[in-house]
């Protein structure tokens, strides 16, 4: 682990556990930005540790998979196509009401979950190198 893939990391963890502080303060539609920005600089810890160098300008988790030619499950997989395209509208506002109606508990809690799963994963996956 170089020491900027460990930061990458590291800093990953944390966003993850901001995302979790704001399930627990019912702020929920900010929890899903939270979870990309964490699987994202999860992603560009590997793509650090493999290409030693630091990663495209690019909030693409999909990309960045592809990239690392990780073979992540399918689940994983339709589970990172939603969290790339929700993640990515939350960086421009919309209107709140809607966006509170659509961002729930029990999806935003699930998102929260299935973050954590594939952050785990990429984590093993990290350790292996």
């Amino acid at each position: 682990m170089t020491p900027d893939s460990g930061e990458w990391f590291r800093q990953a963890q944390y966003d993850l556990g901001t995302a979790e502080s704001l399930v627990s303060a019912g702020r929920y539609p900010p929890v899903i930005f939270f979870c990309h920005l964490a699987l994202e600089k999860g992603l560009k810890a590997l793509y650090i540790e493999k290409f030693n160098e630091n990663p495209d300008k690019t909030h693409s988790l999909i990309f960045l998979v592809e990239i690392l030619e990780l073979e992540l499950p399918q689940e994983y997989m339709e589970s990172l196509f939603v969290i790339n395209r929700i993640g990515i509208t939350g960086r421009y506002p919309h209107n709140l009401d809607v966006v509170l109606e659509q961002y729930t508990k029990g999806k935003t809690v699930k998102i929260l979950n299935e973050t954590k799963e594939i952050l785990t994963w990429l984590t093993h996956k990290f350790s292996k190198r």
